[in-house]
Parts: C-alpha cells; sequence; structure tokens
C-alpha cells in the first residue's frame, strides 16, 4: 500500500486500523471508512481529531451492504474487517470500486478455520464468500493459513 491515495475500509471499529492505514500511506491518502455502531464510529472519529487525521480519515455511518452502493470512484485498497456474514454481498461492490492493481484484504475469517473457541456461526458466509472471490476472474485470491485473512488482487 505505499502508493495507495485511496483506501477503503468496512469495519471502522475504534479506528486504529483506518489511523495506520493512513499515517503508513503518507499525506497525500485518503481513507473512507465504515462504521455500524454509532458509539464505535463517534470513538473513531474522536481518536482521528486527537491525531490530527480528521482530514484525511472520513468515517461514513452505517452498515457496508447500505453504504456500499452509494460509493462512487476507485479505491486502491479495499480492507474488510466486519461483520463476515455480509462479506458475500460486498462482491459485485469490489468489484466496481477497484481497478487493476487493487487489493482487498479480508479479515475475519475465523469461522472457517475454527476461530474464536470452535464457534462456528458464520461458516457458511465465510465459505460462499471466499468460494466466490476465488472463482471470480477479476480477482487472485490467496488465503494466508493460520492468519484468518486473504488477499485479493484486483486483475
Amino acid at each position: 500500500m505505499t502508493h495507495a491515495r485511496r483506501i477503503l475500509e468496512v469495519g471502522c471499529g475504534h479506528g486504529y486500523t483506518a489511523a495506520v492505514m493512513a499515517s503508513a500511506a503518507g499525506p497525500g491518502c485518503r481513507v473512507d471508512t465504515i462504521e455500524a455502531d454509532p458509539r464505535h464510529a463517534a470513538l473513531a472519529e474522536q481518536a482521528f481529531q486527537e491525531r490530527s487525521l480528521s482530514k484525511r480519515i472520513n468515517v461514513l455511518h452505517g452498515r457496508g451492504q447500505n453504504i456500499l452502493p452509494r460509493l462512487k470512484g476507485r479505491y486502491d485498497a479495499v480492507f474488510l474487517d466486519g461483520d463476515w456474514r455480509e462479506y458475500p454481498r460486498y462482491i459485485p461492490h469490489l468489484r466496481r470500486l477497484t481497478r487493476p492493481g487493487s487489493i482487498v484484504v479480508s479479515a475475519n475469517l475465523n469461522p472457517l478455520f475454527g476461530g474464536w473457541g470452535g464457534r462456528m456461526r458464520g461458516k457458511p458466509a465465510i465459505q460462499s464468500y471466499l468460494t466466490r472471490l476465488v472463482r471470480d476472474p477479476h480477482f487472485r485470491t490467496y488465503i494466508i493459513p493460520g492468519e484468518w485473512h486473504s488477499i485479493s488482487v484486483r486483475v
């Protein structure tokens, strides 16, 4: 992500990852981050302001499945760290919002690999997401064993 100018994050939480990505990518980078929980979004906005990052990080309030259809333009990198049960619905938007060379990092694949003490509530959604992403001709997807993440490169 050394040359990323536009980054999208789905699942902001308290804002740690968005802040790290914005800082690592440099002053010309803009991050749009989506957060469904209003309390988390408020904490993230406060953290960005305290770190002088609020002009570079835009918090979009709502669920990924509702916000992604409204986004325009292309992103150099996308980081999915939200509700993995929604991930299968994101694929058409990932195609539209990325360009060849963009990367998509998908986190929270724990249910597929038995993470979180073996609770498997999201396994069908994660299986569907990864199967569709691996078969999608617009992406080359690599699953990172033991890390519960995948990396997809837009081709």
